[in-house]
């Protein structure tokens, strides 16, 4: 074992039979891949790329990258040479993109699921022993390139915007993205939520999982899907989805059997409810537990508004329509790194929100406090990248106590029913990419 991971690997195994995933481990884990042999050879497009010594080696090429790339790409690098004390080397904005086009956009997207598989050994909140998750998408608006519109496709007036179909399986307890997908703007969505609910299947952690659904998605063959992998799923169903179901009054007693030529016939339960503005709202679930009423799918389906809040974080705070590239491969490569990042981020304000509800704990505080997720993007600005180039196991542990520190004294209180109104003209283009920030 080298050096660099003897002092802290005994750490890190007790830590991982202990089921316990912190900052600490993911940081140290990540490193070591990014520095394998086999993540190189994975990563890069051929053989024979990144075998010479170059101003910026494969794995300060990874990390410059995972350090959010949203400015100025020339500035950044000038930036960061200087913040690894490489004030001798300079590296053309041309050069950094030839280089990273040698590196697979599906490098990063294994540096996702790799770090999302450490998380769920020590992440395990459920409700009644059910991992309850959310599915939901969103369009993502491109770089405006020829490539990009032949491959992504367009959406408005005048089918002028680029535009990709993002989509996401999101744990809603745990705070984690769980999988994601980005592809052209023609691909359904229902489509994408068949490769989430796959892709869930295939987990270590797969158990007793329940998945929450939008009006946009049911049909018989994605309800087929979850029963034949016995998953749980609660959906929002539009009327004229079912006549049987139209018909149905109040109640959450209800059964209604799903038919479709070729196939099994499918029983759901039907929950019907009033919502305040008069609305009537209707679920169908295949959780036929009579002692779950009307409340109980009320506040269950309820709680599929993080994933909503989630995206927020990702197109507002993260920046990932900010793109650093007008390829299909550099925009993919920085979807994943936005999805990386959103993880490791959500980790640390974990950790950080423990301590912070320990220290307020005998405090007459009138509000609850949470640590502040825009503020820790801003912290991890940098340091995180810091930390994942140290040698010293102790230097590194010192940067992550800081990191964290920063993140605590951060906190910010909670005030309840507070909303702000929805823009009705939001402008269309958040980021130009031919005005790039110089910071």
């Amino acid at each position: 074992m080298d050096t660099f991971y003897k002092v802290y690997h005994k750490k890190l195994v007790i830590k991982l039979e202990k089921g316990y995933t912190d900052l600490s481990t993911l940081v140290i884990s990540s490193s070591k891949k990014i520095n394998s042999q086999d993540y190189l050879e994975s990563s890069r497009q051929r053989p024979q790329d990144f075998m010479r010594d170059r101003k910026m080696p494969f794995e300060k090429l990874i990390c410059f990258m995972l350090n959010m790339v949203k400015g100025s790409t020339q500035t950044c690098l000038d930036h960061f040479f200087e913040l690894i004390g490489r004030n001798d080397v300079h590296m053309t904005q041309q050069a950094f993109s030839e280089a990273r086009q040698k590196i697979k956009w599906e490098a990063f997207q294994d540096l996702f699921l790799y770090t999302r598989e450490l998380i769920y050994e020590g992440y395990n909140e459920t409700w009644h022993g059910y991992r309850i998750t959310a599915i939901d998408g969103t369009k993502l608006q491109l770089p405006d390139d020829s490539k990009l519109r032949d491959y992504y496709g367009t959406i408005g007036k005048g089918n002028i915007a680029v535009t990709g179909q993002a989509s996401a399986l999101y744990d809603i307890y745990n705070n984690i993205l769980i999988d994601v997908q980005l592809e052209p703007i023609s691909t359904d969505e229902r489509e994408l939520a068949q490769r989430h609910i796959s892709a869930l299947y295939k987990m270590p952690s797969f158990g007793k999982e329940c998945i929450l659904f939008d009006r946009g998605y049911p049909s018989f063959e994605l309800i087929e899907t979850q029963v034949d992998y016995g998953i749980k799923y609660v959906m929002r169903v539009r009327r004229g989805f079912n006549n049987d179901i139209d018909k149905l009054r109040i109640g959450a007693g209800h059964s209604v059997i799903l038919h479709k030529k070729g196939h099994n016939d499918i029983p759901v339960r039907v929950i019907k409810f009033l919502l305040p503005s008069g609305e009537m709202e209707t679920l169908i679930t295949n959780i036929f537990d009579m002692n779950m009423g009307i409340n109980d799918f009320k506040q269950l389906y309820f709680k599929r508004w993080p994933i909503e809040t989630k995206y927020d974080e990702i197109k507002n705070k993260l920046e990932v329509e900010n793109f650093s590239g007008r390829t299909v491969n550099a925009v993919k490569q920085d979807f994943y790194i936005s999805m990386y990042l959103s993880n490791i981020i959500s980790v640390a304000c974990r950790e950080a929100q423990e301590k912070v509800s320990r220290d307020r704990e005998n405090k007459d505080n009138i509000y609850e406090y949470h640590v502040n997720v825009n503020q820790a993007i801003g912290t991890f600005k940098d340091r995180f990248i810091k930390v994942m180039l140290l040698k010293s196991a102790r230097a590194r542990e010192k940067k992550i106590k800081r990191i964290l520190y920063l993140l605590t004294g951060n906190a910010v209180p909670t005030r309840p029913n507070r909303s702000l109104p929805r823009n009705p003209s939001p402008r269309k283009a958040k980021f130009r990419h031919n005005r790039k920030s110089n910071c």
